[in-house]
Protein backbone atom coordinates (compact mmCIF):
# COMPACT_ATOMS: atom_id res chain seq x y z
CA UNK A 1 0.00 0.00 0.00
CA UNK A 2 1.50 3.31 -1.10
CA UNK A 3 0.33 6.80 -0.19
CA UNK A 4 0.27 9.36 -2.96
CA UNK A 5 -1.22 12.73 -3.82
CA UNK A 6 -5.04 12.64 -3.91
CA UNK A 7 -5.23 13.18 -7.68
CA UNK A 8 -2.59 10.61 -8.64
CA UNK A 9 -3.97 7.52 -10.38
CA UNK A 10 -2.46 4.06 -10.24
CA UNK A 11 0.67 3.79 -12.33
CA UNK A 12 0.35 2.67 -15.94
CA UNK A 13 2.27 -0.52 -15.21
CA UNK A 14 -0.08 -1.43 -12.35
CA UNK A 15 -3.17 -0.82 -14.44
CA UNK A 16 -1.77 -2.92 -17.29
CA UNK A 17 -0.83 -5.76 -14.94
CA UNK A 18 -4.35 -5.83 -13.50
CA UNK A 19 -6.45 -5.35 -16.60
CA UNK A 20 -4.32 -7.24 -19.10
CA UNK A 21 -3.56 -10.07 -16.69
CA UNK A 22 0.23 -9.79 -16.82
CA UNK A 23 1.73 -12.48 -14.60
CA UNK A 24 4.09 -11.66 -11.76
CA UNK A 25 6.56 -13.95 -9.93
CA UNK A 26 5.08 -16.43 -7.48
CA UNK A 27 1.54 -15.94 -8.78
CA UNK A 28 -1.18 -18.09 -7.20
CA UNK A 29 -4.43 -19.10 -8.87
CA UNK A 30 -7.88 -18.15 -7.57
CA UNK A 31 -11.33 -19.59 -8.16
CA UNK A 32 -13.98 -16.96 -7.47
CA UNK A 33 -17.60 -17.99 -6.85
CA UNK A 34 -20.59 -15.65 -6.49
CA UNK A 35 -18.23 -13.04 -7.94
CA UNK A 36 -20.78 -10.28 -8.55
CA UNK A 37 -19.28 -7.25 -10.24
CA UNK A 38 -15.80 -8.15 -8.94
CA UNK A 39 -15.20 -6.30 -5.67
CA UNK A 40 -13.46 -9.15 -3.89
CA UNK A 41 -11.60 -10.17 -7.05
CA UNK A 42 -10.27 -6.66 -7.58
CA UNK A 43 -9.09 -6.56 -3.98
CA UNK A 44 -7.18 -9.83 -4.37
CA UNK A 45 -5.56 -8.74 -7.63
CA UNK A 46 -4.65 -5.25 -6.39
CA UNK A 47 -3.00 -2.69 -8.61
CA UNK A 48 -5.59 0.05 -8.15
CA UNK A 49 -5.84 3.51 -6.62
CA UNK A 50 -8.51 4.64 -4.19
CA UNK A 51 -8.68 8.23 -2.92
CA UNK A 52 -4.98 8.88 -2.98
CA UNK A 53 -3.66 5.48 -1.95
CA UNK A 54 -2.29 2.89 -4.35
CA UNK A 55 -3.03 -0.71 -3.39
CA UNK A 56 -0.14 -2.63 -4.87
CA UNK A 57 -0.50 -5.50 -7.30
CA UNK A 58 -0.65 -8.82 -5.45
CA UNK A 59 0.67 -12.17 -6.74
CA UNK A 60 -2.70 -13.67 -7.65
CA UNK A 61 -4.50 -14.53 -10.88
CA UNK A 62 -8.21 -15.30 -11.23
CA UNK A 63 -8.38 -18.63 -13.06
CA UNK A 64 -12.16 -19.02 -12.91
CA UNK A 65 -15.02 -16.73 -11.87
CA UNK A 66 -18.76 -17.25 -11.89
CA UNK A 67 -21.97 -15.37 -11.19
CA UNK A 68 -25.59 -15.97 -12.12
CA UNK A 69 -26.31 -12.32 -12.93
CA UNK A 70 -25.71 -11.35 -16.56
CA UNK A 71 -25.52 -7.68 -15.57
CA UNK A 72 -22.93 -8.31 -12.87
CA UNK A 73 -20.88 -10.37 -15.33
CA UNK A 74 -21.03 -7.50 -17.81
CA UNK A 75 -19.56 -5.13 -15.22
CA UNK A 76 -16.95 -7.72 -14.23
CA UNK A 77 -15.80 -8.11 -17.84
CA UNK A 78 -15.48 -4.35 -18.26
CA UNK A 79 -13.18 -4.08 -15.25
CA UNK A 80 -11.57 -7.41 -14.34
CA UNK A 81 -11.53 -9.67 -17.38
CA UNK A 82 -13.36 -11.97 -19.77
CA UNK A 83 -12.73 -15.07 -17.70
CA UNK A 84 -16.00 -14.81 -15.75
CA UNK A 85 -18.68 -17.33 -16.73
CA UNK A 86 -22.33 -16.45 -16.34
CA UNK A 87 -24.67 -19.16 -15.13
CA UNK A 88 -26.20 -21.01 -12.20
CA UNK A 89 -23.62 -22.39 -9.80
CA UNK A 90 -25.50 -25.72 -9.82
CA UNK A 91 -24.40 -26.26 -13.40
CA UNK A 92 -21.15 -24.29 -13.41
CA UNK A 93 -19.61 -26.27 -10.58
CA UNK A 94 -18.89 -29.09 -13.02
CA UNK A 95 -16.72 -26.67 -15.03
CA UNK A 96 -14.36 -25.76 -12.19
CA UNK A 97 -10.63 -26.25 -12.68
CA UNK A 98 -9.31 -29.38 -11.02
CA UNK A 99 -7.34 -27.37 -8.45
CA UNK A 100 -6.48 -23.87 -7.28
CA UNK A 101 -4.44 -22.13 -4.60
CA UNK A 102 -7.26 -19.97 -3.21
CA UNK A 103 -11.04 -20.22 -3.43
CA UNK A 104 -13.06 -17.12 -2.58
CA UNK A 105 -16.73 -16.21 -2.57
CA UNK A 106 -19.38 -14.05 -0.96
CA UNK A 107 -22.27 -16.50 -0.97
CA UNK A 108 -25.73 -14.83 -1.16
CA UNK A 109 -26.86 -13.29 2.10
CA UNK A 110 -30.35 -11.87 1.65
CA UNK A 111 -31.96 -14.69 3.63
CA UNK A 112 -30.06 -13.74 6.79
CA UNK A 113 -29.67 -9.99 6.27
CA UNK A 114 -31.29 -7.68 8.81
CA UNK A 115 -32.88 -5.93 5.84
CA UNK A 116 -33.94 -9.21 4.23
CA UNK A 117 -36.41 -11.98 5.02
CA UNK A 118 -34.30 -13.69 7.72
CA UNK A 119 -35.45 -17.04 6.35
CA UNK A 120 -31.98 -18.47 6.95
CA UNK A 121 -31.87 -22.25 6.62
CA UNK A 122 -34.99 -22.33 4.47
CA UNK A 123 -33.72 -19.58 2.18
CA UNK A 124 -32.82 -20.69 -1.33
CA UNK A 125 -30.03 -18.13 -1.56
CA UNK A 126 -28.08 -18.67 1.63
CA UNK A 127 -28.00 -22.47 1.28
CA UNK A 128 -25.83 -21.92 -1.78
CA UNK A 129 -22.90 -21.86 0.65
CA UNK A 130 -23.06 -25.65 0.30
CA UNK A 131 -21.89 -25.21 -3.27
CA UNK A 132 -18.82 -23.42 -1.91
CA UNK A 133 -18.18 -26.40 0.33
CA UNK A 134 -18.50 -28.73 -2.66
CA UNK A 135 -16.06 -26.58 -4.64
CA UNK A 136 -13.54 -26.61 -1.78
CA UNK A 137 -13.71 -30.39 -1.52
CA UNK A 138 -13.28 -30.70 -5.28
CA UNK A 139 -10.37 -28.26 -5.81
CA UNK A 140 -8.57 -28.59 -2.44
CA UNK A 141 -7.25 -25.00 -2.25
CA UNK A 142 -4.53 -24.02 0.17
CA UNK A 143 -6.84 -21.25 1.44
CA UNK A 144 -10.52 -20.45 1.17
CA UNK A 145 -12.31 -17.20 2.07
CA UNK A 146 -16.09 -17.02 2.49
CA UNK A 147 -17.91 -13.74 3.14
CA UNK A 148 -21.39 -13.04 4.48
CA UNK A 149 -23.35 -10.57 6.57
CA UNK A 150 -22.92 -10.28 10.32
CA UNK A 151 -26.57 -11.28 10.64
CA UNK A 152 -25.62 -14.86 9.87
CA UNK A 153 -24.43 -15.14 13.47
CA UNK A 154 -27.76 -13.90 14.82
CA UNK A 155 -29.70 -16.97 13.73
CA UNK A 156 -29.43 -20.63 14.67
CA UNK A 157 -28.56 -21.49 11.10
CA UNK A 158 -25.34 -19.48 11.43
CA UNK A 159 -23.72 -22.03 13.73
CA UNK A 160 -24.51 -24.77 11.22
CA UNK A 161 -22.75 -22.76 8.51
CA UNK A 162 -19.66 -22.25 10.67
CA UNK A 163 -19.63 -25.94 11.61
CA UNK A 164 -19.94 -26.96 7.96
CA UNK A 165 -17.00 -24.76 6.94
CA UNK A 166 -14.81 -26.52 9.54
CA UNK A 167 -13.73 -28.94 6.84
CA UNK A 168 -11.33 -31.82 7.55
CA UNK A 169 -7.73 -30.86 6.85
CA UNK A 170 -8.32 -27.13 7.34
CA UNK A 171 -7.81 -24.78 10.27
CA UNK A 172 -10.71 -22.35 10.08
CA UNK A 173 -10.93 -18.89 11.63
CA UNK A 174 -13.89 -16.52 11.49
CA UNK A 175 -14.27 -12.89 12.48
CA UNK A 176 -16.73 -10.04 12.05
CA UNK A 177 -14.67 -7.33 10.36
CA UNK A 178 -15.45 -3.60 10.26
CA UNK A 179 -14.52 -2.21 6.86
CA UNK A 180 -13.92 1.33 8.13
CA UNK A 181 -10.92 0.07 10.11
CA UNK A 182 -9.16 -0.79 6.86
CA UNK A 183 -9.57 2.41 4.88
CA UNK A 184 -13.11 1.86 3.58
CA UNK A 185 -15.28 4.95 4.30
CA UNK A 186 -18.21 2.83 5.46
CA UNK A 187 -19.18 1.17 8.74
CA UNK A 188 -19.83 -2.13 7.00
CA UNK A 189 -19.62 -5.21 9.20
CA UNK A 190 -19.08 -8.51 7.44
CA UNK A 191 -18.37 -12.03 8.62
CA UNK A 192 -15.25 -13.51 7.05
CA UNK A 193 -14.49 -17.22 7.27
CA UNK A 194 -10.92 -18.17 6.34
CA UNK A 195 -9.67 -21.73 6.14
CA UNK A 196 -6.01 -22.68 5.74
CA UNK A 197 -5.02 -26.22 4.78
CA UNK A 198 -2.95 -27.68 7.60
CA UNK A 199 -2.51 -26.64 11.21
CA UNK A 200 -1.81 -22.92 10.77
CA UNK A 201 -4.62 -20.58 11.81
CA UNK A 202 -5.11 -17.43 9.75
CA UNK A 203 -4.53 -14.23 11.72
CA UNK A 204 -6.79 -11.40 10.65
CA UNK A 205 -4.77 -8.22 10.01
CA UNK A 206 -4.89 -5.45 12.57
CA UNK A 207 -7.07 -2.50 11.76
CA UNK A 208 -4.90 -0.45 9.46
CA UNK A 209 -6.37 3.04 9.97
CA UNK A 210 -5.76 5.09 13.10
CA UNK A 211 -8.71 7.31 12.17
CA UNK A 212 -11.49 6.15 9.86
CA UNK A 213 -12.20 7.92 6.59
CA UNK A 214 -15.35 10.02 6.90
CA UNK A 215 -18.20 10.49 4.45
CA UNK A 216 -16.92 14.00 3.65
CA UNK A 217 -13.41 12.63 3.08
CA UNK A 218 -14.83 10.17 0.57
CA UNK A 219 -17.21 12.32 -1.48
CA UNK A 220 -16.58 15.94 -0.51
CA UNK A 221 -14.99 16.71 -3.88
CA UNK A 222 -18.25 15.75 -5.63
CA UNK A 223 -20.52 18.08 -3.64
CA UNK A 224 -20.51 20.90 -6.18
CA UNK A 225 -20.64 18.66 -9.23
CA UNK A 226 -23.86 18.33 -11.15
CA UNK A 227 -25.02 15.01 -12.50
CA UNK A 228 -22.43 13.38 -14.76
CA UNK A 229 -23.82 10.18 -16.32
CA UNK A 230 -20.46 9.32 -17.89
CA UNK A 231 -19.05 8.56 -14.43
CA UNK A 232 -22.37 7.38 -12.91
CA UNK A 233 -22.67 10.49 -10.78
CA UNK A 234 -26.46 10.26 -10.96
CA UNK A 235 -28.94 9.77 -8.14
CA UNK A 236 -32.39 8.42 -7.37
CA UNK A 237 -35.34 10.80 -7.14
CA UNK A 238 -37.20 8.57 -4.69
CA UNK A 239 -39.03 10.75 -2.18
CA UNK A 240 -38.51 10.47 1.58
CA UNK A 241 -40.13 7.37 3.03
CA UNK A 242 -40.30 5.79 6.47
CA UNK A 243 -37.34 4.08 8.10
CA UNK A 244 -34.70 3.07 5.52
CA UNK A 245 -35.90 5.56 2.93
CA UNK A 246 -35.20 8.52 5.18
CA UNK A 247 -31.70 7.72 6.43
CA UNK A 248 -29.22 10.58 6.13
CA UNK A 249 -25.45 10.33 6.23
CA UNK A 250 -23.33 12.26 8.71
CA UNK A 251 -20.38 14.16 7.28
CA UNK A 252 -17.81 13.48 10.00
CA UNK A 253 -18.15 9.71 10.37
CA UNK A 254 -18.02 6.87 7.85
CA UNK A 255 -21.14 6.12 5.83
CA UNK A 256 -23.65 3.57 6.99
CA UNK A 257 -23.85 0.28 5.08
CA UNK A 258 -24.55 0.49 1.36
CA UNK A 259 -27.50 -1.82 0.70
CA UNK A 260 -28.26 -3.80 -2.43
CA UNK A 261 -32.06 -3.96 -2.40
CA UNK A 262 -33.23 -0.46 -1.53
CA UNK A 263 -35.17 0.28 -4.74
CA UNK A 264 -33.85 3.82 -4.95
CA UNK A 265 -34.27 4.53 -1.23
CA UNK A 266 -30.53 4.90 -0.71
CA UNK A 267 -29.15 7.21 1.98
CA UNK A 268 -29.52 10.99 1.71
CA UNK A 269 -26.45 13.17 1.29
CA UNK A 270 -25.17 14.70 4.52
CA UNK A 271 -25.55 18.30 3.29
CA UNK A 272 -27.36 18.34 -0.06
CA UNK A 273 -31.11 17.87 -0.66
CA UNK A 274 -30.67 14.66 -2.63
CA UNK A 275 -29.81 11.02 -2.26
CA UNK A 276 -26.22 9.96 -2.82
CA UNK A 277 -25.21 9.17 -6.37
CA UNK A 278 -24.11 5.84 -7.79
CA UNK A 279 -20.50 7.07 -7.96
CA UNK A 280 -20.72 8.16 -4.31
CA UNK A 281 -22.07 4.74 -3.38
CA UNK A 282 -19.14 3.18 -5.24
CA UNK A 283 -16.73 5.46 -3.34
CA UNK A 284 -18.22 4.32 -0.03
CA UNK A 285 -17.55 0.74 -1.12
CA UNK A 286 -13.93 1.70 -2.02
CA UNK A 287 -14.24 1.11 -5.76
CA UNK A 288 -11.66 3.16 -7.67
CA UNK A 289 -13.00 5.95 -9.85
CA UNK A 290 -11.87 4.16 -13.01
CA UNK A 291 -14.14 1.21 -12.18
CA UNK A 292 -17.02 1.50 -14.64
CA UNK A 293 -20.61 0.37 -14.21
CA UNK A 294 -22.14 -0.16 -17.67
CA UNK A 295 -25.61 -1.12 -16.42
CA UNK A 296 -28.74 0.81 -15.44
CA UNK A 297 -29.36 2.49 -12.10
CA UNK A 298 -31.12 -0.35 -10.26
CA UNK A 299 -28.68 -2.99 -11.47
CA UNK A 300 -25.73 -0.79 -10.54
CA UNK A 301 -27.17 -0.14 -7.06
CA UNK A 302 -27.56 -3.88 -6.59
CA UNK A 303 -24.02 -4.64 -7.76
CA UNK A 304 -22.45 -2.00 -5.53
CA UNK A 305 -24.45 -3.03 -2.47
CA UNK A 306 -23.72 -6.73 -2.91
CA UNK A 307 -19.98 -6.25 -3.41
CA UNK A 308 -17.14 -6.92 -1.01
CA UNK A 309 -15.24 -3.61 -0.67
CA UNK A 310 -12.04 -4.00 -2.75
CA UNK A 311 -9.86 -2.27 -0.15
CA UNK A 312 -11.13 -4.60 2.57
CA UNK A 313 -10.47 -7.63 0.36
CA UNK A 314 -6.99 -6.31 -0.45
CA UNK A 315 -5.99 -6.36 3.24
CA UNK A 316 -7.19 -9.95 3.60
CA UNK A 317 -5.39 -10.96 0.39
CA UNK A 318 -2.15 -9.32 1.53
CA UNK A 319 -2.34 -11.11 4.89
CA UNK A 320 -2.86 -14.45 3.11
CA UNK A 321 0.18 -13.75 0.94
CA UNK A 322 2.33 -12.99 3.97
CA UNK A 323 1.09 -15.80 6.20
CA UNK A 324 0.53 -18.68 3.78
CA UNK A 325 2.58 -18.08 0.65
CA UNK A 326 5.60 -16.13 1.93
Amino acid sequence: MTNCAPALPASFEQIVSRVAGVQIPGEKTIISLFSGCGGMDLGFIGGFEFLGTIYDRLPYRIAFANDISASACKTYRENIGDHIRQGDIDTMIESLPASCDILIGGFPCQDVSINGKRSAGEGQRTILYRRMLEAIRKTKPSVFVAENVKGLLACDFGQQVLDDFALPGYTVTSQVCLASGWGVPQNRERLLIVGVRGDTAFRFPDRAMSAPMTARDAIGDLEQMGEAPEIKHIWSRAKPSPDQGSRKLKADVPATTMRAEHHGNVQWHYSLPRRISLREQARFQSFPDDFVFPCGMRETERQIGNAVPPVMAWHIAQAIRDQVFA
